[in-house]
């Protein structure tokens, strides 16, 4: 419900997005007081629930400033808001500008977003003012985020699917970034690292189809991003040990000069514009013009991970890896399962084995992330000497593996369900 001036507005909103970050459904009407007049949600998608009443959670008090702008022959819309919202007994503050295309071409929108946030600090928002009065109002805005589901069906062209895969990612990015600036939150931090992982995960799956220069670039700007942020998870990692008290602190002070470079990184102009370059392109880029880039995603993404699964039934028994081929092995059982993940929508039928092999993919990449944990926490001994040796990890080591090689034969023996 929106008051403006004499005019009362009532307004029915989706909360999940389309093929993209900017997709939601709307349906808006003027009535004729302040209260919702529920007989108008007729016609909308929420008709079938018959409701009979509200109660409001979300208050706002915003000044919006509006005005329109023509850039490259397109005609854009800019609606400054400013001011507080209110739930729960909880408030934030409201400061957002949000860019409309009123006609023309969507670059024109997004070279106009360049512009601005060439001269302006302003970071992707991900979350409409609804989302986050609802997360205010239940305590969500503190809380980590796991990775939200993908909305992908199987009628979306490979465009439209790598899409909303990287809007996805960038949601989880975004909502666990705050906790990594405001509070350095240690699983903020480790649910970010994953959302970037999962990124460069969709990029590489996507690969035949989306790779241009500026794909390239974005790709750089990711690594460099990616490296500015190891340091500080493996420190966290480590810091869960048993430590003497010198030892914790000299670590815990190690993890702070970490935390400081990665919430640099965070804050810094390029990010920001790389973020903004990044919705550009996965929305507007040369790259969809590309024939591939319009054919069935379906197919695509199973003949994709066919590949990843080739790679992977493959390899040699875990036990006769050395630490550097389990590492790449661990890698790549990340990318099947980011791939799997993204393809869960697409994947229906034959439920029992896919969450069965899925089941399989999480344990043999978690007895792979703490072998590789191990070999970090060796690593970091070798730099700091004097820090307390890992510790009498053979035994843990054996089990490891062993339970790495039990995972890998149940995959073998399940197969790939999405065939």
């Amino acid at each position: 419900m929106r008051s403006i001036g004499h005019r009362h507005i009532q307004t029915l909103k989706s909360l999940d997005g389309g093929a993209g970050l900017f997709d939601r459904g709307e349906w808006e009407c003027d009535i004729d007081g302040p209260n919702p007049d529920l007989a108008r949600l007729a016609g909308t998608p929420v008709a079938e629930l018959q409701i009979r009443q509200v109660e409001p959670v979300i208050r706002s008090e915003v000044d919006r400033t509006t005005c329109r702008v023509d850039q490259a022959g397109s005609e854009l819309e800019f609606d400054l808001d400013r001011g507080i919202m209110t739930a729960a007994q909880h408030e934030m503050p409201v400061s957002e500008l949000e860019l409309e295309l009123i006609n023309g071409q969507p670059r024109a929108a997004i070279e106009l977003a360049r512009r601005i946030g060439s001269e302006i600090p302003v970071k992707l928002s991900v979350m409409s003012k609804a989302e986050r009065g609802f997360a205010l109002a239940d305590g969500k805005l503190s809380r980590p985020s796991k990775a939200p589901p993908v909305l992908l069906d199987r009628g979306m062209s490979v465009a439209e699917g790598f899409e909303t895969i990287v809007a996805a990612c960038l949601r989880h990015f975004r909502l666990n970034e705050p906790l990594v600036l405001d509070s350095r939150n240690v699983e903020g931090l480790h649910q970010a690292r994953v959302a970037m992982r999962r990124l460069r995960s969709a990029l590489a799956l996507f690969r035949r189809a989306v790779c241009d220069r500026e794909c390239e670039q974005i790709e750089d700007e990711l690594s460099w991003f990616t490296a500015k942020r190891g340091d500080a998870r493996n420190l966290d990692v480590y810091l869960e040990r048993n430590l003497t008290r010198d030892q914790r602190l000299f670590l815990e002070e190690q993890r702070e000069k970490a935390y400081d470079l990665a919430i640099a990184a965070m804050e810094s102009a390029r990010f920001r514009q790389l973020m903004l370059d990044l919705v550009g392109w996965a929305a507007a880029g040369q790259w969809r013009g590309k024939s591939c880039a319009t054919q069935a995603l379906a197919p695509f993404m199973n003949r994709r991970i066919d590949r990843l699964w080739s790679k992977i039934s493959d390899s040699d028994d875990v036990a006769e890896l050395d630490d550097d081929h389990r590492h790449h092995l661990r890698i790549r059982m990340k990318k099947l399962r980011y791939a799997l993940e993204f393809a869960q929508a697409l994947h229906k039928r034959k439920p029992r084995r896919r969450k069965k092999f899925i089941k399989a993919v999480k344990d043999l990449q978690e007895s792979l992330g703490d072998l590789h944990d191990i070999v970090i926490a060796r690593s970091l001994v070798t730099l700091n000497s004097w820090l307390a040796a890992p510790g009498s990890s053979a035994r843990r080591e054996r089990r490891l593996v062993r339970d790495a090689d039990r995972a890998m034969h149940r995959l073998s023996k399940l197969g790939p369900y999405w065939a």
